[in-house]
């Protein structure tokens, strides 16, 4: 037991590892895979994005433009690296959580 005090001693006036979230967030790595972000405008409506998107996650609406469902998505970011104008992007939006499913579609 006498081993164990100058660790909790030590311990005891150290400043904690973790965050205390969600009050205290910690920045996303650079290139981490967050919430695929679509410019619109950029979008010349090749369909690559929705070829290569291996849940199937990407269908396009009335205007010929992308729409993810977020739902499906599995954030691998395979439409990001095929999309030959860069009108689908990574963003570092990760907390995604939600309480209705109709939201978790992305235009």
């Amino acid at each position: 037991m006498p081993r164990i005090i100058p660790d909790v001693l030590k311990n005891l006036f150290s400043k904690p590892f973790t965050l205390k979230y969600p009050f205290e967030k910690r920045e996303p790595p650079e290139n981490a895979r967050g919430k695929p972000s679509i410019d619109r405008d950029e979008c010349v409506s090749c369909g690559l994005c929705a070829r290569i998107c291996p849940p199937r996650a990407i269908t396009y609406d009335e205007e010929e433009k992308p729409i993810i469902d977020l739902g499906i998505c599995i954030y691998c970011s395979e439409c990001a690296d095929a999309c030959p104008t860069e009108a689908i992007q990574r963003s570092k939006e990760y907390e995604l959580g939600l309480y209705d499913r109709s939201k978790a579609i992305s235009k």
